[in-house]
């Protein structure tokens, strides 16, 4: 596998575990408006992060 590939497929699978976590939170959330807020305050937190870290692997790797 090529450090692009690798890259893209560690964002991809971050990006999936964000999302399971945020359905979790919603379901176990249960309607309650402020618990569902901040998971998806989570979600997008953690998206940025992950857009963050490839964008700089990209660039550290030359990409």
């Amino acid at each position: 596998m090529d450090v692009e590939k690798a890259i893209e497929s560690a964002y991809n699978s971050h990006v999936v575990s964000l999302y399971k976590a945020l359905s979790q939170a919603i379901l176990m959330a249960k309607g309650n408006t402020s618990e569902i807020e901040s998971a998806e305050e989570r979600f997008s937190r953690g998206l940025a992060h992950a857009e963050e870290i490839r964008d700089r692997a990209r660039r550290l790797a030359g990409l």
